[in-house]
């Protein structure tokens, strides 16, 4: 290296030494990237044999996150009083699209007058770049009304523009800006709710937004398959998945969207009494299977008594056959004057002699 250069792998190496007193090692990675990328971009070369060799890279230790079930997200929605930041959870939950692409919808992109309500998914915030449309419940669609309309509730406020973003707060046209204000309200009231805890090393908690996603992918897998799921939450589907519109909608209307309600009590009760129900047929098609199988355990025994009264029965035919035998052998296959041994008083079974041979 000629005196006066800077060697480009130290740097990069030292910079990582620096970066993991503050961030997670995740978080180094990308910004290594990206470091990378403006030194390449300024024609600053960097042969990836020798980076590999003097660069140490910090290993990203994977852990399971933590689940959540509807009970946790209704004590969520429950502890929070901030009306914008209670309806755009509520549709996260509902809806599972991404924190960005739930906060990119406008309401030229929500169309009431499907049922369930029809929502689309813009390809600019998209993680793939493919917009879609995906579906919410009644629920989430009358809190959305409710928010618009509110916003919208002084006079002097404007009018309700079709390309105005749901959740943005006066003229907020760049969805990624918002997203910091509602992280930070999200922490208040997660707090709250007693979601209180933290991944290990690292000041995220343990439920987070993406908490939702989850929840929603877990929920629409279980009910609808994994494909109806890969597709509804934007990731990358089989290419043979393919079904009209109007059968993906269906499919979430009569699978999912009853066991996607948080505070919709009246559609609650109907789904605990719909379960309450399922669970008495099921119990009455186990007592229907029990009493057949008792009918068929009699009906064996029956067939088992039989059999044993037939062994029975040819055991002593085979014991008066062989006393007949040997009566014969004693008498040289006579007894009496004009009589075989067959003629004596001793009777066998047709089924007994043909056994040995005595019956053809």
């Amino acid at each position: 290296m000629v005196k006066g250069e800077i060697d480009v792998y130290r740097l990069l190496d030292s910079f990582v030494t620096d970066q993991l007193r503050t961030v997670c090692e995740n978080s180094v990675r990308q910004r290594l990237a990206i470091v990378k990328s403006y030194l390449e971009f300024h024609d600053i070369g960097i042969v990836t044999s020798r980076f590999k060799k003097k660069v140490t890279l910090p290993k990203v230790h994977r852990e399971d996150e933590q689940p959540i079930d509807a009970a946790d997200i209704r004590m969520i929605l429950l502890k929070c009083a901030n009306r914008r930041l209670k309806t755009y959870l509520l549709v996260l939950a509902i809806g599972g699209m991404r924190a960005v692409e739930g906060l990119a919808i406008r309401i030229k992109d929500i169309d009431f007058s499907y049922s369930p309500t029809k929502v689309h998914i813009r390809k600019e915030y998209a993680k793939t770049r493919v917009a879609r449309d995906i579906y919410i419940s009644d629920e989430a669609a009358q809190y959305l009304r409710e928010w618009i309309d509110w916003k919208h509730r002084y006079k002097q406020t404007p009018a309700k523009l079709e390309d105005e973003l749901v959740f943005g707060v006066r003229q907020s046209t760049n969805p990624r800006e918002l997203y910091k204000a509602i992280q930070h309200e999200f922490s208040k009231y997660l707090q709250l709710a007693g979601f209180t805890e933290r991944k290990d090393d690292s000041n995220r908690h343990k439920v987070t937004i993406h908490s939702f996603r989850r929840f929603v992918d877990s929920t629409i897998t279980d009910l609808a398959g994994k494909d109806y799921a890969e597709w509804f939450l934007g990731h990358s589907k089989s290419p043979y998945y393919t079904k009209k519109e109007a059968q993906r909608r269906e499919s979430y209307a009569a699978k999912c969207m009853k066991y996607l309600t948080f505070l919709d009590y009246s559609l609650l009760e109907a789904a605990g009494h719909s379960t309450e129900a399922r669970l008495q047929e099921k119990a009455k098609e186990i007592q229907t299977l029990k009493v057949h199988v008792a009918k068929v355990e009699d009906q064996a025994q029956l067939k088992v008594r039989s059999l044993e009264d037939d062994l029975k029965s040819m055991r002593e035919d085979m014991k008066n056959m062989f006393e007949v035998l040997r009566k014969d052998k004693q008498n040289d296959g006579r007894i009496g004057k004009d009589r075989t041994m067959l003629d004596e008083g001793t009777s066998l079974s047709v089924k007994t002699m043909r056994m040995v041979g005595l019956v053809l």
